[in-house]
């Protein structure tokens, strides 16, 4: 029987009737090859049909409720004419289909840098959840230098210069593992060459004038893993993923000590950081009120424990009036108070985890006394400045207004 064939007219297609359990095709009169698919539903759809190497493809231009006939007529006419030309188009639309979308890729990676025991993985996997879900379902030839650059040029905006150097950073690096060693063929990297921003070595620290307005505004966080978490991260001077992924299988009480495993530190070795007499009064109740079991800091998502609280950091801010401030500066403010009590520069690198090939040697030789001194003297001359202690006892800390008891 004849395949039917109508002139291809909206009133035309619209009369187009469904046939229950069975999808009927009626081909265009003016165009060869063009046809329309109607499913047993109804909805229908323009193809162009052609026989390639032997074979009939089936090579779909769209949803006729969407795709003008006129169109459809010039895609199916470029269609045949590519197959004359040798290609074919349904060929490529199955490859387009099995290709990696940017999730595959990065999932790759996070394999990749897991095996080898990449010592950043957690911070890439952060930037991708979220940075990178705009491109995350893309297919990797369908990502554009556009893209990265728009991407860039918003997050340097949004989150700073700083973290959009690093997200253009890890999507060139994932780009590179793929070409270099997944092998995926004839792919390019779309951030090479686009320009980072222009970046400066950061001094930003707790001033000894901000300190009582800073402990004041943490007193009144009424969120308790907010406000021990960011007492944590002054008072060790750990890095801000070391103390959110902070496990109590690392902590000894008794010993007063964190113990950092290398991989999670960013370094060679273990890191053993000193709990000093505050640290101690933070972790103490959490301590008893979970056992001190699984993660210090446990959370809903994906990861189980806390994730970078942005939101509640600006509250914070905001009630001490202070700005320009970011949580890794709290790092570097712990490290400043003990310059200025006098500790040494590699007692301080001990404590810190900084490795260079001047300094692992001297590093190796300290014992660990003198790096629980330098901590505490650090810490006690934070909360000096911020008038919670004096020179020989602490003033507890919910002595402040709006104070809840798990602060320190």
């Amino acid at each position: 029987m004849a395949a039917e064939k109508v002139n291809f007219t909206k009133k035309n297609i619209k009369e187009l009737e469904p046939v229950p359990g069975k999808r009927i095709t009626v081909y265009d009169e003016t165009q060869k090859g063009l046809c329309v698919r109607v499913s047993p539903a109804g909805a229908k759809a323009f193809y162009c049909v052609r026989k390639v190497e032997g074979k009939v493809e089936w090579v779909r231009i769209g949803d006729a409720a969407t795709v003008t006939i006129e169109t459809a007529r010039t895609t199916a006419a470029k269609i045949i004419n590519d197959i004359a030309a040798g290609t074919n188009p349904a060929a490529q639309k199955r490859l387009k289909k099995a290709e990696m979308t940017f999730a595959d890729l990065f999932a790759e990676w996070v394999k990749d840098g897991q095996a080898k025991g990449k010592k950043s993985l957690g911070n890439d996997e952060r930037n991708y959840r979220l940075h990178l879900q705009g491109i995350a379902r893309k297919k990797l030839s369908d990502i554009q230098r556009t893209h990265i650059r728009k991407l860039h040029a918003a997050l340097s905006t949004t989150s700073g210069l700083y973290q959009a150097n690093r997200v253009l950073e890890l999507i060139s690096a994932a780009f590179n593992f793929g070409i270099k060693v997944l092998d995926i063929p004839n792919l390019a990297n779309p951030a090479a060459g686009i320009k980072a921003n222009r970046e400066e070595s950061r001094d930003r620290r707790l001033h000894p004038d901000e300190m009582p307005r800073f402990f004041e505004a943490l007193a009144a966080e009424e969120n308790p893993d907010m406000r021990d978490y960011v007492m944590l991260s002054l008072l060790t001077g750990a890095r801000r993923s070391n103390v959110l992924a902070m496990h109590w299988q690392e902590i000894h009480l008794e010993r007063r000590t964190w113990t950092i495993p290398g991989p999670k530190a960013k370094a060679k070795d273990n890191i053993v950081v000193p709990l000093t007499d505050a640290a101690i009064k933070v972790l103490q109740p959490r301590a008893e009120a979970t056992g001190a079991q699984g993660w210090v800091f446990p959370g809903t998502g994906k990861t189980g424990h806390l994730v970078e609280p942005k939101n509640a950091w600006q509250r914070l801010l905001q009630r001490a009036s202070i700005e320009d401030l970011r949580l890794h500066d709290l790092r570097r403010s712990l490290a400043s108070f003990q310059i200025d009590a006098g500790v040494s520069l590699a007692v301080i690198g001990k404590g810190l985890g900084h490795h260079s090939q001047q300094t692992t040697a001297v590093y190796a030789r300290l014992a660990q006394d003198p790096v629980a001194d330098a901590w505490q003297k650090g810490t006690d001359a934070i909360l000096v400045a911020a008038g919670l202690k004096k020179t020989a006892e602490v003033v507890p800390l919910k002595k402040l207004p709006g104070h809840r008891k798990s602060a320190i």
